[in-house]
Parts: C-alpha cells; sequence; structure tokens
C-alpha cells in the first residue's frame, strides 16, 4: 500500500549536492510524501578514493536548507561493513557467488563482457573479486516514465562484480543490502 511507500536519496559524498541530484532528491521526496510515505537518506561512502572530506555533512546541510527533511537516521554505506561481509558469506555458503581471478585485460579480450570464466574454478580469494551468479537475468522492465525499457542480453547475464579485489564492497551488493535487511 501507499503508506508503506519508501523513498530514497542515496548521494556519493564525492562533492556538494548539484542541481541534477538536488532535482533528484526533490523528486523522490514529493513521491515518498505524496504516498503519505517515508524518505530517506543513504550517503553511499563505500568508495573512500571518491569521496571528498567533509562532502557528506554538507550534502546533508544543503537537503536540510531546501526543505527536504529525512525521516529516521542517516544510513551511512561506512558503518555498515559487518551486514556486507555477513550476506557475502551467506551468498558464498549458499554456492550463489565465486571468486573471480580475471583482470580487466581478460576481459576486454573476449568482448568487453565478462564470460563466466571463473564460474566453474575453484578459486580461492587471494588477489581475487567475488561474483554473484546470475541465475535469473532481467532483460527488461517497465519504467514509470520511459516504459518498456530492454537490456542489452550479454550484459543481463554478465555475473557481476559484488565485492572488488581490493577489499572494497561494491554499490551492487551494498545498496541489495541497505534496502531489504
Amino acid at each position: 500500500s501507499e503508506s508503506h511507500y519508501i523513498g530514497r536519496f542515496a548521494p556519493s559524498p564525492s562533492g556538494e549536492l548539484h542541481f541534477g541530484s538536488l532535482i533528484a532528491a526533490l523528486g523522490s521526496y514529493l513521491q515518498a510524501r505524496a504516498r503519505h510515505g517515508k524518505w530517506l537518506v543513504r550517503i553511499e561512502d563505500i568508495d573512500p578514493p571518491r569521496e571528498v572530506p567533509g562532502a557528506a555533512d554538507t550534502i546533508l546541510r544543503q537537503l536540510e536548507h531546501y526543505g527536504l527533511h529525512w525521516d529516521g537516521d542517516v544510513l551511512r554505506q561506512s558503518r555498515r561493513h559487518d551486514a556486507y561481509r555477513e550476506r557475502l558469506a551467506w551468498l558464498h555458503a549458499q554456492g550463489l557467488s565465486y571468486y573471480c581471478t580475471c583482470t580487466r585485460a581478460r576481459i576486454q579480450s573476449v568482448g568487453g563482457v565478462y564470460d563466466g570464466h571463473c564460474r566453474t574454478r575453484n578459486n580461492g580469494p587471494e588477489l581475487a573479486a567475488v561474483r554473484i551468479k546470475q541465475h535469473v537475468p532481467v532483460t527488461h522492465f517497465t519504467d514509470l516514465l520511459s516504459g518498456e525499457i530492454h537490456a542489452d542480453e550479454r550484459l543481463a547475464r554478465e555475473d557481476f562484480i559484488i565485492h572488488r579485489r581490493d577489499g572494497l564492497f561494491a554499490y551492487n551488493l551494498a545498496v541489495v543490502v541497505d534496502d531489504h535487511f
């Protein structure tokens, strides 16, 4: 029902809030309020090399300045590593993920889309990324504004990275864990 609607704004703290992000925040905020739902803010600060010190707090002040007040606490992904590690371990125990040692050069050499090379290998975690096994690829969906969207079949079937070989958690894992659990 609409009372269970949850809207989100999830900026990366790579600088100040720019106009495009403000419009996205406003749209999300208005939609949540129109549906009598909650509006949450999540700071996507899981990629420290891209982060600008102080940017997260600046963004939050800017949202408040424009009258965009969120419900509940701000979720900061940098404080959720234990939850991400727990979900990674669960996925691995269920056989839903695997270690991949492929380099970008190898993936480029086979057309630029990962081909599942490590899926059936018994790689260990040393110098490896973790990929999710795609069992039910999403090849199309209906967008509220754009209508029917069709994805590139090869990309839709690609086993994507959920934990990088440098130890950082991938956006794809973090947002699902944060939204679901």
